[in-house]
C-alpha cells in the first residue's frame, strides 16, 4: 500500500515550515525516487497574486533547499488564454528563488516539442517539450484547490500544464487525459502544498482558504485521494484519480502517516456558476461551432475576453480584496505575501 505523509503546521515562522516540508518529503522517502536530472513543476497559473492561486513561494523555496547541490530546472507553461508564465515567474519570486539555489528556470512554452508514439488511448501521439523526455524525473508541487471541470486539482492534474500547446482542446475528456499524461510523463513524487489553498471557483478565480497542510508521496493518486478527503469529496467521483488507477498508477486506498485528515468543507467549484467556462463546454459540444471557435484564428477573441475577466473584472471586484484579507488578519503569511500584493 503507498504511503502518504500529511503534516499540519502549527508553527508561526518560516524556518518552522522549511523544517516541516523537509520532514514531510524525508518521511516519504523522497531521496528514492527523485534523483538524476530533476524538473521541478510548479504551479504558475496567475500573473497576479491572489493566495492559493499558485505554489506558495515559501513551499518552492522549502523544496528548493531540500534538493540543493542537485541537477534542477524549474517552471510551466503558458495558459491558453495568454501568455503569464514570465510575469508570473516575476510576481511570485519563483525566479529570483531559481538564481538564489541555482535551479535553470524554464518556460516550457519556450522549449522545443518532440513527438512520443504512446500506447494510450486519447494521446497515441503527443507532443511534450523536449526538457521533459530527458530528465530522470519530474516532481510536482501542487496546490490543493477545487475546479470547475475536473471537480479538484493536485498533483495530477498539475501536469495538464506540462502540454504547452493544445491542452485546452481536450477539456471535455479532461478525467482521461490527465490520467494519460501523467502515464507518460515520468512522474516520481509529489509535494502537495495545502496550505493556502483556493475553494469556489477554482482554478484561477476562487476564493483563498487557509488549510495549513502539507502532503508528500511518491503515488499521485493516492495523494490526491488524500487532497480530495480534505476537499471533502469522495476520491471515486473524481474521473482522473479512477482512471489513473485503473491504468495501475497507483492507489486510491493508502497508507496515512502523520496527522489525521480533516474533510475542510471546501465550497465547490460549480460549472454553471462560471460562465465563461460554462459557456466554453457547451460551444465545444456543437461540432461545427468547436471548430470554428477552438481551431482556428478566432480563439483569440473568446480567449482575450476570458483573460481580461480573469485580470480586470474578477481581480479587481474580489480577487484583490480577499489577497488584502488574508495578509491583514494572518502574520505567517502577511510575512511570505505582504510584499507579493499590489
Amino acid at each position: 500500500m503507498s504511503k502518504v505523509v500529511h503534516r499540519k503546521f502549527n508553527g508561526k515562522s518560516k524556518e518552522e515550515f522549511f523544517e516541516l516540508v523537509r520532514k514531510v518529503m524525508e518521511e516519504a522517502d523522497w531521496k528514492r525516487y527523485v534523483k538524476g536530472r530533476i524538473f521541478v513543476k510548479i504551479n504558475i497559473l496567475s500573473d497576479q497574486v491572489v493566495p492559493g492561486q499558485c505554489t506558495s513561494p515559501w513551499m518552492v523555496e522549502a523544496v528548493f533547499r531540500v534538493l540543493k547541490g542537485m541537477d534542477v530546472y524549474a517552471g510551466d507553461a503558458n495558459i491558453a488564454t495568454g501568455n503569464q508564465l514570465e510575469k508570473g515567474a516575476e510576481l511570485w519570486n519563483y525566479k529570483k528563488l531559481c538564481k538564489r539555489y541555482g535551479i535553470k528556470f524554464v518556460n516550457l512554452s519556450n522549449q522545443k516539442l518532440i513527438e512520443l508514439e504512446t500506447k494510450e488511448e486519447i494521446f497515441s501521439k503527443i507532443k511534450i517539450p523536449k526538457l521533459l523526455d530527458d530528465v530522470d524525473c519530474i516532481v510536482t508541487l501542487p496546490v490543493l484547490k477545487t475546479h470547475n471541470v475536473t471537480k479538484m486539482t493536485f498533483s495530477m492534474k498539475n501536469q495538464w500544464g506540462c502540454i504547452p500547446e493544445f491542452r485546452h482542446n481536450y477539456h471535455l475528456v479532461a478525467d482521461k487525459c490527465i490520467a494519460e499524461i501523467n502515464n507518460i510523463l515520468n512522474v516520481t513524487f509529489a509535494v502537495g502544498d495545502a496550505m493556502m489553498c483556493l475553494e469556489e471557483n477554482g482554478p484561477r478565480v476562487g476564493r483563498p482558504k487557509i488549510v495549513n497542510s502539507v502532503l508528500a508521496s511518491n503515488d499521485l493518486i493516492a495523494i490526491d485521494s488524500a487532497g480530495a478527503k480534505i476537499i471533502g469529496i469522495d476520491p471515486k467521483s473524481v474521473g482522473y484519480i479512477v482512471n489513473g488507477e485503473k491504468k495501475g498508477m497507483g492507489k486510491i486506498d493508502f497508507e496515512l502517516v502523520g496527522d489525521q485528515l480533516v474533510n475542510e468543507h471546501f465550497m465547490p467549484a460549480l460549472v454553471e456558476n462560471h460562465f465563461i467556462v460554462n459557456t466554453e463546454l457547451k460551444l465545444r459540444k456543437i461540432k461545427w461551432l468547436k471548430k470554428l471557435i477552438f481551431e482556428t484564428w478566432f480563439f483569440k477573441i473568446p480567449a482575450f475576453i476570458a483573460s481580461k475577466y480573469n485580470s480586470i473584472y474578477w481581480y479587481h471586484l474580489k480577487g484583490k480584496k480577499w489577497a488584502r484579507k488574508i495578509v491583514r488578519h494572518n502574520k505567517f503569511y502577511k510575512e511570505q505575501f505582504g510584499n507579493l500584493i499590489r
